[in-house]
This record gives C-alpha cells, structure tokens and sequence, in this order.
C-alpha cells in the first residue's frame, strides 16, 4: 500500500471537488479507471490496483492498494493530481505519506 496527500502549493486547503466531477476530475484521464465501490469518498480501479481517496485537512488523501509498480503509481498520482489542479485553479503538489 502506498500513501500520498495532494495538497496546494500554499498550504491552503485543497478541495473538495464537487461530487459529480469525481468520475472527471479523479479518474486519471489515459488509463482506463472504472469506479467501484469501497472506502473512502471516491474508489477506482485500473491497472490491477485499487485507489481510495479521502478528503482531509489540508487536502486529498490518496491511497493505493495492490501497488504492482511504484514508478507507475507515482505516474498515475502526479496525473491525478493535475487534473486536480485544473479544476480547482491552483498549483498542486504531491507529498508521500
């Protein structure tokens, strides 16, 4: 299991996306994710893994479960996380949990 929190740039509060652009926003765009259900506030599957994310203070909590690839999985979180960025306009970063 991998961990990270997508947070700002500033140390503000990052998010929440509204519910109905999860499928938009948290799906990395490219990789064929599917949501399924489970914990957390939104769930993908793709690539053999599982992605839970959690809204928490100071951002998005993401976590990765049956994490075959870890060069791949920091590939699919930093493209999560500019779509993040997109839609809420702001700089996001990635931080290993």
């Amino acid at each position: 299991m991998l961990e990270y929190l997508l947070a700002t740039d500033d140390d503000d509060f990052l998010g929440p996306v509204r519910s109905d652009r999860c499928p938009d926003v948290l799906q990395p765009t490219g990789w064929g994710a599917v949501p399924v259900a489970g914990d957390g506030h939104y769930r993908i599957a793709v690539e053999g893994m599982e992605i839970e994310f959690a809204w928490e203070m100071p951002g998005l909590q993401v976590t990765v479960h049956g994490t075959p690839d870890k060069p791949m999985v920091e590939e699919l979180v930093a493209t999560i996380a500019r779509q993040v960025g997109t839609e809420l306009a702001v700089q996001v970063r990635v931080i290993p949990l």
